[in-house]
């Protein structure tokens, strides 16, 4: 590991776990532990939008068996906890009071969690870059400079931090996987129907809605493994050895790294991953710019018409996408810059592509159906793809929106984005030994699989980590 990476030895959720069964440490000394955490570094990092301390302290003093006896999590803001209001991060939607806990929530307290904060995100979650009208902006652990990552940024900015010991976000053009990549964590975007998405926010009813997951992020991947045993719909069968598996070495898949620790550590976790057994293949990725290409005209086509309306609330004047152009280049946005780019492009360029009825998002559904079903047969029960989880390490605020919300084929994202729209489980995995060495910012690799191959999706996980670490 390079001298000057910037990676703080601390313990995971499991060794937290471990302590508290031993009797060695009580919820409420690992409550008090994590609060003082949270409100040190909310000052410099500006990652929650909530912390719950009053309701923690009575719920830590209580019995909470469970796999998770008295654990401290932290949720992304657009998680519905009972008696607080979801405001997605914007001064213009009125925000939506909640009567009732998600059901990933439930889940999570039916378990012994403790929730004790909630965390920011982009505006409506839109974007790679943390920061909003209502909260502001979330800074990187690693370097305050720099972008934690989006929309699940606030939590990835807690865990690395070690001011939240797990962390729980979606995803849907890799919501959880850039901010574990950019903050050196692990994140885990499960296949969309894995885990229950009633209560969060917002609710998708278009064909982009199997592009959603929901999933954890955390210290290791034990943890990772931990949490989406509590929140999935079906259990991991138990551990396995690696051999007999397939090793998908793509061939002509678009993708480009901007430094080269990032395909330092994919060849390292390749060579170990032959190494250990599996067998590698190299089939051919043809369609993935055009997957791409169109993955903003499904965003556009089943999300556009909902953020007018949300954006125009009862007593509030319309929202005007050219009225909010003159504000935002005259330095008074009613909305963030990320946003507004996505209706931007809404209103002019996407025009022209984006469908326009049902029958033409039918034909361009009926595209994704085919490469689905195409990649799904590939991967099959034994097959796990090793990509970049993102061409880029952390880079500077207000850098980001500029790198990744620009028309037309996007090699730093098309790894990350691939699995959305293919809804494939992947998690990414920071590889610290090969941490650049200039700014000492980790590279991530990511590991995917079909869903139902989960389990050995984790078995890979847990074998490939230390090696990258």
């Amino acid at each position: 590991m390079p001298n000057n990476s910037k990676r703080l030895p601390m313990p995971d959720a499991s060794a937290y776990l471990e302590r508290m069964r031993a009797g060695q440490l009580t919820a409420s000394a690992l409550l008090e532990q994590q609060l003082g955490q949270l409100q040190l570094s909310q000052p410099k990092l500006n990652a929650c939008t909530t912390i719950l301390d009053e309701i923690a302290r009575r719920q830590a003093f209580e019995r909470r068996p469970g796999p998770l006896c008295g654990l401290p999590v932290t949720v992304k803001e657009t998680f519905a906890l009972a008696g607080t209001s979801i405001t997605a991060g914007s001064l213009r939607m009125r925000p939506q009071q909640q009567g009732s806990d998600a059901a990933v929530v439930r889940r999570l307290r039916d378990a012994g969690a403790i929730i004790v904060a909630r965390s920011n995100i982009p505006e409506f979650a839109m974007t790679g870059e943390t920061s909003n009208p209502r909260f502001g902006r979330t800074n990187n652990p690693l370097d305050p400079e720099r972008v934690a990552g989006g929309s699940t940024g606030g939590e990835g900015a807690l865990v690395a931090s070690g001011a939240s010991l797990i962390g729980l976000g979606s995803d849907i053009l890799g919501s959880i996987r850039i901010p574990a990549a950019f903050c050196g964590v692990v994140g885990f975007k499960p296949a969309s129907g894995a885990v229950d998405k009633q209560g969060t926010w917002p609710s998708v009813a278009g064909y982009s809605a199997n592009w959603l997951a929901v999933g954890p992020l955390a210290r290791s991947v034990r943890d990772a493994r931990l949490v989406y045993e509590v929140i999935a719909r079906e259990p991991l069968r138990a551990p396995a050895p690696l051999e007999g598996l397939r090793l998908l070495v793509p061939d002509r898949f678009p993708y480009s790294v901007e430094q080269p620790c990032i395909q330092e550590a994919l060849s390292a976790a390749l060579s170990f991953l032959v190494e250990a057994g599996l067998r590698p293949e190299t089939p051919a990725f043809d369609d993935v710019p055009r997957m791409f290409v169109r993955s903003a005209d499904v965003i556009l086509y089943d999300f556009e018409q909902d953020w007018h309306t949300l954006l125009s609330p009862d007593g509030a004047p319309k929202f005007s996408v050219w009225r909010e152009a003159w504000h935002q280049v005259t330095g008074r946005p009613g909305i963030d810059p990320g946003l507004f780019t996505w209706i931007l492009h809404g209103a002019t360029l996407g025009r022209l592509s984006k469908p326009r009825d049902v029958r033409q998002m039918t034909r361009l559904a009926a595209f994704f159906d085919s490469a689905r079903n195409h990649y799904r047969a590939m991967l099959g029960e034994d097959g796990i793809l090793v990509l970049p989880t993102i061409g880029m390490l952390a880079p500077k605020h207000g850098q980001m929106n500029r790198k990744t919300l620009r028309p037309g084929l996007n090699k730093l994202m098309t790894p990350l984005t691939f699995c959305n729209y293919l809804d494939l489980p992947a998690m990414a995995i920071p590889a610290w030994r090969f941490a650049d060495p200039a700014t000492g910012l980790p590279p991530s690799v990511m590991i995917v699989c079909a869903p139902g191959a989960e389990s050995r999706l984790f078995d890979v996980a847990a074998a490939l980590e230390p090696e990258l670490n």
